[in-house]
């Protein structure tokens, strides 16, 4: 094929898929990702009793989602051991300790962290946690955007 012909080509191509991707409503299924387009709800949430109905649950902790919107979301999570060196390259995390000790570690900086604590985890940051004691660690996940388990890349395995 002749040069102009190829530039003709990709030009075409280059204004069809914009026109497409202009005309394609916002959530195509496969061809997007969206969370949820709903605005945030009003709630007030019984802690204690949510953390006894955790629904979800991953290779490492059990979880139950409050509430979820487009820009962030709420998160209980019950962890019972550890979960290894992993970082999320889209989401911040803000993790308040509601119950339990663990020994947390933020790229380089590693602290115990107890009830009443809060620990904000930058997205990308590699980060892990691993439960102190016998109680189990029960945690309350901020996130922005809101987290998806699928997004975690794990670093290092149990």
């Amino acid at each position: 094929m002749k040069k102009r012909t190829t530039r003709l080509l990709f030009w075409a191509f280059f204004i069809i898929g914009i026109a497409v991707g202009y005309l394609l409503p916002g959530d195509v299924g496969f061809l997007t990702k969206k969370v949820s387009e709903k605005p945030l709800q009003a709630g007030i949430f019984n802690v204690p009793k949510r953390l006894g109905q955790l629904d979800l649950q991953t290779d490492y902790f059990k979880y139950t989602v409050l509430a979820q919107a487009e820009t962030g979301g709420i998160e209980l999570i019950r962890l019972d051991e550890s979960i290894p060196m992993h970082m999320h390259p889209k989401e911040n995390h803000f993790l308040y300790v509601f119950k339990g000790r663990a020994k947390g570690t933020i790229g380089d900086v590693t602290a115990e962290l107890v009830p009443g604590q809060l620990a904000a985890i930058p997205a990308g940051a590699p980060h892990s946690l691993e439960r102190v004691g016998d109680t189990p660690l029960e945690l309350i996940l901020f996130s922005t955007p809101p987290f998806v388990p699928e997004d975690t890349i794990f670093l290092e395995k149990r």
